[in-house]
């Protein structure tokens, strides 16, 4: 039994409500018939050109994003702009996009759970959101004991399956983490106001770093792209056993995407 695309919109809205998305944002089924059968999903982080010949490949119904496909409004739709040009590919091979954005950051199990998760981080609370919810964007939590900010450094960059990352050392041991996949330095201060000592996330630009430094607070960019990535597999594995359980025959598959920013 398949499932229709309303029906699984449904049920990845439940993994990351849309409420939970920040104002400014655009999430949920941005291209698509909603009545359409689906029998193939594609997970991914970013709707590209990649990821769509995988998806005509695979014959995928439908591709569910982290980054949303369509952010801004569009005025015109011709092939000039490649995003509006990989949305008109879309159309024509019937082929429907859902985003899951902030919304996914702020969710449980979401990109900042499954983050925490990977650097095995106990006691999580969230970060930026309710006193009495973990639900927001960023995470916070303990290592099991202190460990040397070279030695945590290593630890992040295997996790992340990274060769390498930008380190600021603020010469403190590592214990109480801070995390906030994507591009998180608008909650640089969250983060020592919870008494971080060390702050994870991407897209660390110099005066941030320095601003990091100056507050005594040790900070790695574990770039945007690596250290959202991890949620792709969950969400994926999460939506087939989901999908298995309620009887439905339609396939989960996860994307390859390559590592955009790469050290040579």
């Amino acid at each position: 039994m398949s499932i229709s695309l309303k029906q699984l919109c449904n049920i990845v809205n439940e993994m990351a409500p849309c409420h939970l998305a920040e104002e400014w944002d655009n999430v949920g089924l941005l291209v698509g018939r909603t009545e359409k059968e689906v029998k193939v999903v594609l997970c991914a982080l970013d709707f590209s050109a990649e990821v769509l010949e995988q998806a005509k490949k695979n014959h995928a119904d439908i591709v569910i994003t982290h980054h949303p496909v369509i952010f801004r409004g569009i005025r015109r739709l011709t092939d000039g702009d490649w995003r509006n040009a990989l949305l008109m590919d879309a159309v024509r091979n019937d082929i429907a996009v859902y985003s899951a954005h902030t919304n996914l950051d702020s969710a449980v199990g979401g990109v900042n759970d499954v983050l925490a998760g990977l650097l095995e981080l106990e006691n999580v609370e969230g970060l930026n959101g309710s006193e009495d919810s973990v639900e927001g964007i960023g995470r916070i939590g303990l290592l099991k004991e202190p460990v040397a900010f070279e030695t945590f450094v290593k630890n992040v960059k295997r996790v992340l399956k990274l060769e390498h990352v930008t380190a600021v050392p603020a010469g403190r041991p590592v214990r109480k983490v801070a995390v906030c996949g994507g591009s998180g330095m608008d909650f640089l201060d969250n983060a020592v106001q919870a008494g971080a000592d060390t702050y994870i996330t991407g897209d660390v630009k110099y005066h941030e770093a320095q601003e990091a430094l100056g507050k005594n607070i040790n900070l790695i960019d574990g770039t945007h792209q690596a250290t959202e990535l991890p949620v792709v597999n969950e969400i994926a594995d999460r939506l087939a056993l989901r999908l298995s359980r309620e009887g439905h025959s339609t396939k989960v598959l996860v994307a390859k995407e390559t590592l955009l920013l790469q050290t040579v």
